[in-house]
């Protein structure tokens, strides 16, 4: 049981990730490990190849928030 248990921890750990921005995968790996009640949020997120999402320095930009 613990190896099961451990399994689902470190599956959730790359899920934050996948789903914050900070690691990128491609986008079929991406959707089996977020699940299918999460995948659209993975529209959202820049792609590997799409540079429209960053600056010419390299950051990206911040999200702006509704005040």
């Amino acid at each position: 049981m613990k190896a099961k248990a451990e399994t689902i921890r470190i599956r959730y750990l790359y899920r934050s990730l996948v789903l914050s921005g900070r690691i990128r995968v491609p986008l079929r790996s991406a959707r089996k490990l977020i699940g299918p009640d999460c995948a659209y949020h993975l529209y959202g997120l820049p792609s590997a190849g799409d540079k429209g999402s960053e600056r010419r320095d390299g950051k990206r930009h911040k999200a702006r928030t509704r005040r």
